[in-house]
């Protein structure tokens, strides 16, 4: 959390006190929930994890555009000033703090995890995917930065060095290589979302809102759902470790994020086996290196550090206990 003092003064610009405040969570951004005149809002502090002020515009550019276009998303709200964005360097340390909308609705309960809500994250995402094939080339938003320059793939694994295994770091690396050397056309890669899940989504009667593009960047849209895969589906029906009915618990979700996004035009048609566990098991790598940045892992408990042990191992050897054959083919069953 951030002290009172300084909390102050960089919630002031936005006619907030930190009496308006509500602290949510610390992790790549400190984020409060705040209360406006105007209804609820999300204050946003970015401090020194290798942001740019332009890289700040470009993600508030796109969500602007998308929302013109009519993509449940969560608006930027300026300053008192008007500016987008707030850039403040205090000693040593930069300080980025941005303000949105709060999403309608309410987060994504356990109870929720059936068909109906991957249906409508299918019909989320392809919104974004088939608007961001229509951004302007000398748009703001195109500044975000490829996928393989991302600050979870580079600054995060530079400050780590030495502390993750080298086979872990060259699989890594080996996974990124090959990855980039798959095509890109726009139907296939644009700027996407980077964090896609359910965990940024609100349910809001029946339509989802998604907001946090903070890691926004331009990438494969394979990208996308190789993420809701990981952290929405997998995850979500994992019993800790896999067991023989892991993949029958996957199936029907998948299917239903599939039958969303067909339904609403998505202009991804089809996603490789490979390519598709390349990008998953890229994903389990930037959860792993997550967990060595921001927590005390010798000190977690043994299964915790027994679960991290498995995403190692399926990093190393880019094996993994989800079938990508089985969902390759009902990916392609769905868009025919």
């Amino acid at each position: 959390m951030i002290q009172q003092d300084l909390l102050a003064l960089l919630c002031q610009p936005y006619g907030l006190t930190p009496g308006d405040l509500q602290f949510v969570r610390s992790n790549q951004n400190h984020v409060y929930l705040c209360q406006r005149r105007e209804g609820r809002g999300i204050l946003r502090i970015s401090t020194g994890r290798h942001r740019t002020p332009a890289q700040v515009e470009a993600e508030l550019a796109w969500i602007g555009f998308l929302a013109a276009q009519g993509v449940r998303v969560c608006r930027p709200v300026p300053a008192l000033n008007g500016e987008p964005f707030l850039s403040l360097r205090i000693g040593d340390t930069s300080h980025i703090v941005t303000c949105f909308e709060h999403a309608p609705g309410r987060k994504i309960v356990p109870e929720d995890i059936a068909p109906p809500v991957y249906e409508k994250l299918g019909d989320l995402l392809a919104g974004l995917h088939r608007h961001t094939r229509h951004l302007p080339a000398d748009h703001a938003a195109q500044a975000r930065p490829p996928w393989h320059e991302s600050r979870l793939l580079r600054e995060d694994v530079a400050e780590l060095r030495g502390r993750l295994p080298p086979s872990f770091l060259e699989s890594v690396a080996d996974l990124m290589m090959k990855l980039r050397d798959l095509p890109l056309t726009p139907e296939t890669y644009g700027l996407v979302h980077g964090d896609a899940c359910l965990g940024n989504c609100f349910l809001d009667g029946d339509r989802l809102w998604i907001f946090d593009f903070d890691n926004c960047e331009h990438g494969h849209f394979a990208q996308d759902f190789a993420t809701i895969l990981y952290d929405s589906i997998y995850c979500r029906t994992l019993n800790q470790f896999a067991d023989e009915g892991l993949n029958d618990r996957i199936a029907p979700l998948w299917a239903g994020l599939w039958k969303g996004y067909a339904a609403a035009a998505g202009p991804f048609h089809a996603i490789g086996a490979l390519a598709l566990k390349r990008f998953f098991l890229l994903r389990e790598a930037v959860i792993y290196i997550h967990y060595h940045r921001t927590l005390d892992v010798e000190s977690a408990a043994g299964s915790f550090k027994a679960g991290l042990e498995v995403m190692r191992r399926n990093v190393e050897a880019q094996q993994h206990q989800v079938d990508f054959e089985r969902l390759a083919g009902m990916t392609a069953s769905a868009s025919a």
